[in-house]
């Protein structure tokens, strides 16, 4: 891995999204479980959980306008204080408030991702995207795998308050270390936000995505099929292992290990960079239906836990080739207001993805929206496929 060719933004904001994610994860893929004790529908806590993808669906594009014009820094900033909030609303255990939670972690993902994607794929070399995008991701890969072991056993302890006050802890850490690391301007701030409002400001973007859309309309495609995938296993996982009677340490064991080959996202980075973007998307989605079929037939715990670390593994491996396929394709001065067309398609993914494994769990079983998920991931390898002829 060509370290020393990654972009230095790349290097803090893996930092921040460390200290950002750590406090978080030791919570948040306990989420649907927590929700489950004071909402008795799995079908709304697929809807609520699908809310976060949906306020990034609708302000994707003013996001993408506000990098465009504002810069993204201050942009990320105010995402990285935006995620201070859900902690203190989840820790009232009331539901309209963990509604509202989401909500804010909607805005978080919307400001963070479309500022940070743009930020630092300007700055990187072709040649070496994938492996940028990789150590964008490594900080909050890291937190995504020490935060649910931590967490697992301090719920299973002292309860679920305890991990709602470190993830505003860490939230707020992490805002420090971007303001000192990186910093951020709000000069441009007022007046972009006021352009935002102007109708031409969406005809020049929707002009743009028209003039582009041959060439985007294949990374699009892959992207929301890529985010059905990722998304689905917010719901599908922790619903499956609380069925099969998984303590809440249990649960932190499974979580934190299946999340460790995101942090090796580095080496399927390096895997597209030299043998091919779509080629490595194609194998990766066919062995990961293969996978994720196996978890419907298999009914012991250890069995679930070994698989679902598998599916993760071949996963997060297609994310670094899925963004550097984007960007290969995306004229880079117009990569501002494209990138929130890009985050769009994989928030509409991410919003249908606990949609279909909550309707499929209600209507049948929690096991059986795992097949569906691996219909999806063959359409990921049909339709990379197809990209490769044009």
């Amino acid at each position: 891995m060509e370290l020393d060719r990654v972009p230095e933004v790349a290097k803090y904001l893996s930092l921040v999204f460390l200290f950002g994610w750590i406090g978080r994860s030791t919570v948040w893929n306990f989420l649907p479980v927590f929700f489950k004790t004071h909402i008795e529908s799995v079908f709304l806590i697929g809807i609520i959980t699908s809310i976060p993808p949906i306020i990034t669906v609708l302000f994707d594009i003013p996001a993408g306008n506000l990098v465009q014009r504002a810069g993204e820094k201050i942009v990320v900033l105010m995402g990285l204080i935006a995620a201070i909030f859900p902690a203190f609303l989840y820790i009232t255990a009331a539901p309209v408030l963990l509604l509202l939670g989401k909500v804010f972690e909607g805005f978080t993902k919307v400001l963070v991702w479309n500022g940070s994607w743009s930020l630092t794929l300007k700055q990187s070399d072709d040649d070496v995207e994938s492996e940028t995008v990789s150590v964008v991701l490594l900080g909050a890969n890291l937190g995504a795998v020490l935060g649910p072991i931590l967490g697992g056993y301090l719920i299973a302890s002292e309860g679920f308050s305890i991990t709602f006050y470190i993830w505003a802890f860490t939230s707020a850490v992490a805002v420090l270390v971007f303001y000192s690391y990186i910093g951020a301007s709000a000069k441009k701030l007022r007046s972009s936000v006021e352009k935002l409002g102007h109708r031409k400001t969406y005809f020049d973007d929707w002009h743009h995505l028209r003039n582009n859309w041959k060439e985007l309309r294949f990374a699009f495609g892959l992207t929301f099929l890529y985010s059905i995938i990722f998304s689905f296993y917010w719901l599908a996982v922790p619903l499956l292992l609380d069925k099969m009677g998984a303590g809440f340490e249990q649960m932190g064991i499974i979580f934190g290990v299946a999340a460790l080959p995101k942090v090796f996202q580095f080496v399927f980075g390096g895997i597209a960079d030299r043998y091919g973007k779509l080629e490595t998307i194609s194998v990766l989605s066919l062995v990961l239906s293969l996978t994720l079929v196996g978890v419907f037939y298999v009914q012991s715990l250890i069995a679930i836990g070994v698989l679902f670390f598998v599916a993760r593994t071949f996963s997060s491996g297609m994310s670094p080739p899925v963004h550097a396929f984007y960007d290969s394709k995306v004229p880079d001065d117009i990569e501002g207001e494209m990138t929130g067309f890009f985050e769009m398609f994989k928030h509409l993914g991410q919003m249908l993805g606990p949609f279909l494994a909550g309707t499929i769990a209600s209507i049948w079983s929690v096991n059986a929206s795992f097949l569906a998920a691996a219909v999806v991931s063959l359409l990921i390898g049909g339709l990379s496929l197809v990209a490769r002829r044009y």
